[in-house]
């Protein structure tokens, strides 16, 4: 075999191996994104996150892009949202979701009662940053309904901590000084807005720290 033919078959075999490299390089990022549990974050506006999205109602909240990494909660950077998510805020809240359903349906709420006897509100307390994503899910709702009645009033003082009240009856304005609390002893606080649920969806209605 020449010189020129042997040079010629080792560029062809490189950049076959080059190809191939680059192939399987795509494909652990397809895998590793599918692995990701991505999180619709609710979160102070004041954190300034790189991709963020308004909640309705909401004067200080709001929903942020993440995803769970090997060292916890990460943002999505905008170009990297962008890159992982063609169709945009759409398709991230569908991926998002999908993974909070899959949380919703292992939490426990604890019931907590009144002298009378009747569920004064649904506490839940969970480490996993997909807990406070749960109560944008049309089946939050459906959980509480037939507790606490179709209307529900939910406050998010933090990312493990969710209290659902009953819309039409309920001691709210009693507990205002503990959620105050929840939120500033907090290291990831999350909002002190009251969320409203009901059969229109999620909105938030006022601000228990308001004076």
């Amino acid at each position: 075999m020449s010189y020129y033919h042997s040079v010629g078959f080792i560029l062809i075999c490189l950049f076959f191996v080059c190809v191939s490299d680059a192939e399987d390089k795509i494909d652990s990022k397809e895998s590793n994104f599918k692995k990701q549990k991505h999180l619709l974050l609710i979160e102070p506006r004041s954190m300034r996150s790189p991709v963020s999205m308004i909640i309705p109602g909401a004067r200080n909240t709001v929903y942020s892009a993440g995803y769970i990494g090997a060292l916890g909660i990460i943002h999505y950077k905008a170009e990297e949202f962008r890159r992982n998510f063609k169709y945009g805020w759409k398709q991230f809240r569908e991926h998002a979701l999908n993974d909070a359903a899959k949380h919703l349906e292992k939490i426990s709420p604890v019931l907590i009662k009144n002298p009378e006897n009747k569920i004064e509100y649904a506490l839940i307390q969970s480490e996993n940053p997909l807990t406070s994503s749960t109560i944008v899910l049309p089946q939050f709702r459906k959980k509480f309904k037939d507790l606490l009645g179709p209307e529900l009033l939910v406050i998010v003082p933090n990312r493990s901590t969710i209290l659902v009240f009953s819309g039409s009856e309920n001691n709210l304005n009693f507990y205002k000084k503990t959620f105050i609390n929840m939120f500033k002893d907090s290291i990831y606080p999350v909002s002190r807005e009251i969320f409203r649920i009901n059969g229109s969806g999620i909105r938030a209605i006022g601000d228990y720290g308001a004076k």
